[in-house]
């Protein structure tokens, strides 16, 4: 019997707290398993703070990290050093972390890199924040992806980004890929139930949901100033669902929504996990992501899957799959632009919103179910 090939993926974190990469992973993987592979993942998550258990997927924690975002792992690099001719592949998550570094040195081009958004232009606009990352490029992350076997894209959208982006890629080898998430298995009532239970004064009522992380590249205050803006024209509630980490951003979100005294229209939730985040999806009007930058955006793939339609911005790099196929509406990043086209959506008729959801599950179809799609990623191991 012919041995399965071995892949090794590794990640700073995989807590979906840091944002939706760590769930493609694990859809991805599971995918992987799927036809034929076996799949390990190593993450630098401290047990006592995540500590996940997944079907046929073996996580190998690293948790002697120094530093809170480099986490450079000395029990990672002997490990690694030692286990690496257990593998046939290697992949690599994500930039500017200690994980490009440790694969530059001891897997010698025999690793791929999904960069995850984290060279759109958007992280540019720092100043201090692009001097660091132009300092790291040209000492350490430009040598690290120059040796990969390539790095993935996931659009052709982000390929095209990284044209107009703050360091030079013009000699690092690309491929985009197909990607997506599984269309999931659910008892509707169940979620919806348990959905009425934890937010009970949502019930019967239809809402807008935004889930993700509350962090400047999301573009909440977009949302919360675009219905400022509607005033009487909008009644439909919104809920905001994210890890709370008390930044300085989510506290301003807060103090944003107290200023406008929209407490009653606008209402703020920790992160949603499981069926409560399933609930939210399908009890939910439609998934609004006013993001100034995104590589996917995992939420609006999760929102089509279940017939929500979504508005978004231009911004995020799938946004042009959503408007082939009507599945939602499209924006600028600006508070004028997102506000007239919600406007547009607190009055489509029922007929209008039952079209854009039978769309919504075709653009998910078409383009981001792992059941369903092209065969890029298995390619890449062949």
């Amino acid at each position: 019997m012919k041995s399965k090939k071995k892949i090794l993926r590794i990640v700073s974190s995989l807590n979906p707290k840091h944002g939706g990469p760590s769930v493609g992973i694990i859809e991805s993987s599971k995918y992987l398993i799927k036809n034929g592979f076996k799949v390990d993942i190593v993450t630098l998550d401290k047990k006592k703070d995540f500590n996940p258990k997944f079907k046929n997927i073996k996580i190998i924690n690293f948790s002697d990290y120094l530093g809170q975002h480099y986490r450079f792992s000395f029990k990672a690099c002997m490990w690694l050093l030692k286990s690496r001719i257990n593998y046939d592949f290697f992949i690599i998550h994500g930039l500017w972390q200690f994980q490009t570094l440790l694969a530059r040195l001891f897997l010698k081009g025999r690793y791929i890199v999904f960069i995850h958004g984290q060279l759109d232009p958007f992280f540019g606009l720092n100043f201090v924040k692009k001097i660091k990352k132009k300092i790291y490029w040209y000492f350490f992350e430009y040598q690290n992806l120059q040796k990969a076997n390539k790095i993935i894209l996931t659009s052709e959208q982000e390929r095209k980004k990284l044209n107009n982006t703050f360091v030079n890629t013009n000699k690092i080898k690309k491929q985009v890929i197909r990607y997506g998430i599984f269309k999931k298995k659910i008892n509707k009532k169940l979620i919806i139930k348990k959905f009425h239970l934890k937010f009970p004064f949502i019930k019967k009522r239809k809402f807008y949901l935004f889930l993700g992380r509350f962090h400047e590249k999301k573009g909440c205050e977009i949302i919360i100033n675009s219905i400022k803006k509607l005033g009487k024209k909008i009644n439909t509630p919104i809920l905001l669902a994210g890890p709370f980490r008390n930044n300085n951003y989510e506290k301003n979100l807060k103090n944003l929504v107290k200023k406008y005294n929209l407490q009653k229209k606008i209402f703020f939730s920790d992160a949603l996990y499981g069926d409560l985040k399933w609930g939210a999806i399908y009890s939910s009007k439609a998934m609004l992501l006013s993001s100034h930058g995104e590589n996917f955006g995992i939420s609006l793939a999760e929102s089509l899957s279940m017939g929500r339609p979504v508005l978004t911005t231009n911004k995020v790099n799938i946004h042009k799959s959503i408007s082939k196929y009507n599945a939602g509406l499209i924006s600028s990043n600006t508070v004028n632009s997102f506000s007239n086209q919600l406007y547009k959506f607190e009055n489509f008729k029922n007929k209008k919103l039952m079209a854009m959801s039978v769309n919504a599950e075709k653009c998910f179809d078409k383009n981001f179910n792992l059941s369903l799609n092209d065969k890029s990623l298995i390619q890449l191991f062949k």
